[in-house]
């Protein structure tokens, strides 16, 4: 078997690229709800993003919320390109065995990255051991064209970035949310970022197909 993309060097060093290229003006949207979930989580002062990858989310926290942030991530070669970026602190580490105490942060941030997480249930839990407030989750939305097309490429076997991924629609991850923590858990803010905008003027549209899903979950630790 060979190894996932984050683990090969010739994918690595261009991933940051992404965000800079055709992706620029859809990160934009899916920061608009990234906010909004880190706002309903209440005054959080420390994060930690687990899957930083490169850490471009993890510098747009620290960046735009004057948070103490810290990313983390299994790649070695992910962890070396944000270092190139910058000078916070990142960590090596497991999604299933955070190596920090019990509350150690206010919030967790998942941004694109459970999709390619085994035992959800388990990474869910962690991640609720080590926050003091809740987790910010952004997903590839399954209920989504992209999404569509991500897994029409996945059985063509010509995306490598998409193997072995699970993707989730908004009754999915609730339902491992409640597999996880069974009822101690409150969605406080849930959304997805959706074309035309016209669905941006409605104050609460939870439209459930757009592209990116993002979900502020309060885990009632405090």
């Amino acid at each position: 078997m060979s190894l996932p993309w984050f683990l090969r060097k010739e994918y690595v060093e261009n991933y940051e690229s992404f965000y800079e290229t055709k992706y620029k003006k859809v990160v934009e949207l899916e920061k608009e709800l990234l906010s909004k979930a880190l706002k309903e989580l209440g005054n959080a002062e420390s994060l930690l993003e687990v899957g930083c990858g490169t850490s471009y989310f993890t510098r747009w926290f620290e960046k735009n919320f004057n948070l103490y942030a810290v990313g983390m991530d299994i790649s070695p070669l992910m962890l070396k390109e944000a270092k190139k970026r910058w000078r916070g602190d990142l960590v090596q580490g497991e999604a299933h065995y955070l190596p920090f105490r019990d509350r150690s942060f206010d919030a967790i941030a998942f941004i694109t990255c459970m999709e390619y997480m085994p035992r959800l249930e388990e990474v869910i839990k962690e991640a609720t051991r080590v926050s003091r407030k809740g987790l910010i989750i952004g997903l590839m939305n399954k209920w989504s064209l992209p999404t569509l097309r991500r897994m029409i490429q996945i059985a063509l076997g010509k995306n490598p970035y998409y193997i072995n991924t699970t993707f989730y629609s908004i009754l999915g991850i609730k339902k491992k949310l409640k597999n996880a923590l069974n009822n101690n858990f409150k969605i406080v803010y849930w959304d997805t970022t959706a074309f035309p905008k016209i669905f941006g003027s409605l104050k609460s549209r939870k439209f459930p197909f757009g592209a990116f899903l993002c979900l502020g979950v309060k885990t009632r630790n405090e």
